[in-house]
């Protein structure tokens, strides 16, 4: 068994989904829609309050994924001053291919903010949810590859 061990900050993630919300509000004033419309698209760091169930929540489907492909796996919240992490110690396989868990780690970070986002889209303007519910699903399609990968065993040949 081999060890993958990373941590997400909570303020990532946050900043992930404030980035997100401005070039979709920006877009679609750009686009027409009326700025009372696309203020309520807006998540601002005033919003954590709201976010964090939402990101707490995102954190719990992942780490589902996570368990049911390789068991004894742990995801914990670390409090700190200024925020928190999630720890994530995912215990794969030997033959689970080397270099992939930073490809991993962003899959996962990127699964929560989406996730969290359509969740305040949902609220927000639900007509967005429903795009990036569609991000959503490649992200878990990426995510399960990423999950289910080994390295293919080679026969070696006994040499006389």
């Amino acid at each position: 068994m081999k060890q993958i061990k990373f941590d997400i900050t909570r303020a990532d993630v946050c900043k992930r989904i404030f980035a997100t919300t401005a070039c979709t509000a920006r877009a679609r004033e750009a686009m027409g829609t009326p700025p009372a419309i696309t203020e309520r698209m807006l998540a601002t760091a005033d919003d954590s309050a709201i976010l964090y169930p939402l990101i707490e929540e995102s954190v719990n489907e992942v780490y589902g994924d996570i368990a049911r492909h390789h068991p004894g796996s742990t995801v914990d919240f670390v409090e700190e001053e200024h925020g928190g992490h999630y720890a994530f110690d995912i215990k794969v396989p030997a033959n689970y291919p080397d270099g992939n868990e930073r490809k991993l780690e962003h899959c996962i970070a990127s699964y929560i903010a989406g996730r969290a986002l359509q969740e305040w889209y949902t609220n927000a303007k639900p007509d967005e949810a429903a795009i990036t519910a569609a991000r959503i699903q490649n992200e878990t399609t990426t995510l399960q590859a990423l999950l289910t990968q080994r390295v293919k065993p080679t026969r070696q040949e006994e040499k006389l």
